[in-house]
């Protein structure tokens, strides 16, 4: 008897030894299992009003590049100019002029011109065309203005001599100084005064020369 009682004791034992682990490691209930399980499978989500402002924005700030100041480093500029050029003693030059301007430093710009002229004189009028090459600092420059001085040199090819008792081809040198106004957008207002000589540089038989007071205005616009 005392035999069997002891196995009984000893059996008793072991089965709380073997099942205490397993009630200690028991999983939590259904609900925390599965909520568990769910985060382990699902990514993170980012929410759709968060990308989308950040899509949104991202598009404009590609979609909307800054405006390049006027007179920035390498940017080129277009003008259409009409000028009057007269000496006050019955000689008149009209020309259209179309210009591209090449800002190779800050605020200073090569400009290169093609022109159409009618000159009326004494003697025969003559009409022509020519072309000028022009160095222009903006010496003084705010966002919607600037004032600038130029000088330059150009040719004028006419079917009449101009003078009238000068040549057909003339070298035509100038310098004066001018501005801009922004009307809109990039586009300027741009006019001047300049000294405007012609004459042939002794290159004829005769080289009167005429000395001309040029009033010039027109638009510029940037490409």
């Amino acid at each position: 008897m005392q035999i069997f009682s002891m196995a009984a004791v000893l059996a008793a034992v072991q089965s709380a030894h073997v099942e205490a682990p397993k009630s200690a490691i028991a999983p939590a209930s259904p609900q925390v299992a599965l909520a568990l399980e769910g985060a382990e499978r699902t990514p993170q989500q980012v929410p759709a009003s968060a990308s989308g402002s950040a899509g949104s924005s991202g598009a404009a700030k590609t979609s909307a590049p800054a405006m390049q100041a006027f007179g920035a480093k390498d940017s080129w500029r277009w003008q259409l100019l009409g000028s009057w050029m007269g000496n006050f003693e019955g000689a008149d030059q009209l020309e259209m002029e179309w210009s591209a301007s090449w800002f190779f430093m800050q605020n200073v710009s090569m400009d290169f011109g093609l022109s159409g002229d009618a000159i009326l004189q004494p003697g025969l009028d003559a009409g022509g065309g020519g072309a000028s090459l022009m160095l222009r600092w903006h010496f003084l420059t705010r966002t919607d203005w600037s004032l600038y001085g130029d000088i330059g040199c150009g040719m004028l090819f006419t079917n009449e001599p101009v003078p009238s008792d000068g040549g057909r081809v003339n070298f035509t040198p100038r310098a004066g100084v001018g501005g801009t106004v922004a009307i809109g957008g990039s586009a300027r207002l741009m006019g001047g005064l300049r000294w405007y000589h012609i004459s042939n540089a002794n290159t004829g038989q005769n080289n009167p020369g005429r000395d001309s007071l040029q009033v010039y205005g027109g638009v510029s616009f940037p490409f």
